[in-house]
């Protein structure tokens, strides 16, 4: 932007009310006093307060401008490629994020999964002293870690971010979750790494994770798969330090497609880089419409079913879970005890109980009608089956559809039948967290 010496006066002002805004947030910190919020005033453009800070992708550089929703750079081109802009000069979102942002509406383009890998592969090949922040959703930890990327990043400083913690039940101590983390990465090739709980909801967490980010002066790049919560954290620490949050966030995969510069102050900043997509993720199978169901915004809920080998639980018109073998007898009543099995999903996600011997005449008869639905109804599907064979607290994961939660005993036969895809839907048994 270009001054005249007509409004140096105006420049003065302008600046004189950032540095009283940067105190009252100082200040609204250290009280605990809620900040007040920055709002983009305008849909199209992008202007903070003070030159250099905040989303710093296009201030340094002198080649062709960038979408600071999404990292892409701009083209006039086409409409179904990422990037377009009617007018570069004027615009600092590209069609696609503007649709995104303002309208929660996707614009379907062309994205290659191997410019993100390259991305990182890039960053890490640098032997300048990097940190990166890998982000992972504690609500799909086995379908958020990626074994290769952890290899790539591993060699250089890491600290791990467990995010959305804030939507675990309140009963659940965050000194369990650490437990339950650190052990779950004891056979990452990540070592010694810092491990922090987050959250882009609840500001204590924010807040630690800003000044985490304002303890570097050196290169910082927050990496992770998509729907991981990596743009919506940066755009929350955004807001916490008084700037602009102009990170697109959605509930579709690639939102962001390249590097974003974010900068904290003149020597700290971030990177933000795409996320990878999600192959294992049970959305993969059904249409973005219905999306809304395995993007977690709220505290998760728990259904708790009591149920006897032979019945069988569905997951909408998604997947299923059955109990299929095992029985525990209960001498003083004389009767066979029921299995408590704890189900924690999205609070849309209806559930539905039914005996194993009618899972397929239920599927065939109401699969057009369940909601949320497969995207090919005439798919195939793959179970999983699990055997135990002693006492333990345990979590079957899927991948999309969150944990279930219940304790084995010897005989027991569990399954899980989700749909057939390309690279398979991610179903992990674990201990329990909870």
């Amino acid at each position: 932007m270009k001054y005249s010496s007509e409004n140096e006066k105006e420049i003065e002002q302008l600046e004189k009310k950032v540095e009283e805004l940067e105190d009252k947030t100082l200040l609204a910190h250290i009280n605990g006093v809620k900040p007040p919020k920055i709002k983009q005033k305008n849909k199209v453009t992008l202007t903070e307060a003070k030159p250099g800070i905040g989303n710093t992708t296009n201030v340094d550089s002198d080649g062709v401008k960038r979408c600071v929703g999404c990292g892409h750079e701009f083209q006039t081109e086409d409409k179904r490629k990422p990037g377009f802009v009617i007018d570069p000069q004027k615009q600092d979102y590209c069609l696609r994020c503007f649709r995104i942002k303002n309208y929660n509406s996707l614009v379907e383009q062309d994205i290659n999964d191997q410019d993100f890998i390259k991305i990182i592969d890039d960053v890490n090949s640098t032997d300048k002293k990097i940190r990166y922040y890998y982000v992972v959703d504690i609500f799909d930890l086995p379908g958020s870690r990626l074994n290769w990327l952890e290899k790539l990043i591993s060699k250089k400083e890491v600290v791990i971010l467990i995010n959305k913690v804030d939507l675990i039940p309140k009963a659940v101590s965050k000194a369990k979750i650490m437990r339950h983390v650190q052990k779950y990465f004891e056979d990452s090739p990540i070592k010694d790494a810092k491990i922090l709980l987050t959250s882009s909801v609840k500001i204590d967490y924010v807040y630690a994770l800003v000044n985490e980010l304002k303890s570097v002066d050196y290169d910082q790049y927050i990496v992770g798969i998509s729907n991981a919560g990596k743009s919506s954290l940066i755009n929350a620490c955004l807001k916490a330090n008084q700037q602009i949050p102009s990170i697109v966030t959605s509930k579709y995969v690639n939102t962001t497609l390249d590097k974003i510069k974010i900068n904290f102050t003149e020597k700290n900043y971030i990177f933000d880089t795409p996320g990878l997509v999600k192959h294992n993720h049970l959305a993969i199978a059904t249409a973005p419409t219905y999306w809304d169901f395995f993007f977690f915004q709220k505290e998760v809920k728990q259904v708790t079913y009591q149920l006897l080998a032979g019945q069988t639980v569905f997951y909408g018109g998604l997947a299923w879970f059955s109990f299929e073998e095992g029985e525990r007898f209960d001498p003083v009543k004389n009767k066979v005890m029921k299995t408590s099995f704890h189900f924690y999903v999205n609070k849309q996600m209806p559930l539905h109980r039914t005996k194993a011997e009618k899972v397929e005449n239920y599927f065939r008869t109401h699969r057009h009608t369940l909601s949320p639905r497969l995207k090919d109804l005439e798919s195939e599907f793959v179970t999983h089956t699990f055997e135990f064979n002693k006492a333990a607290p345990m979590d079957i994961h899927i991948s999309g559809l969150g944990w279930i939660n219940f304790k084995t005993f010897v005989g027991m036969k569990l399954s899980i039948t989700v749909p057939k895809t390309e690279f398979g839907i991610n179903v992990a048994l674990l201990p329990a967290m909870i």
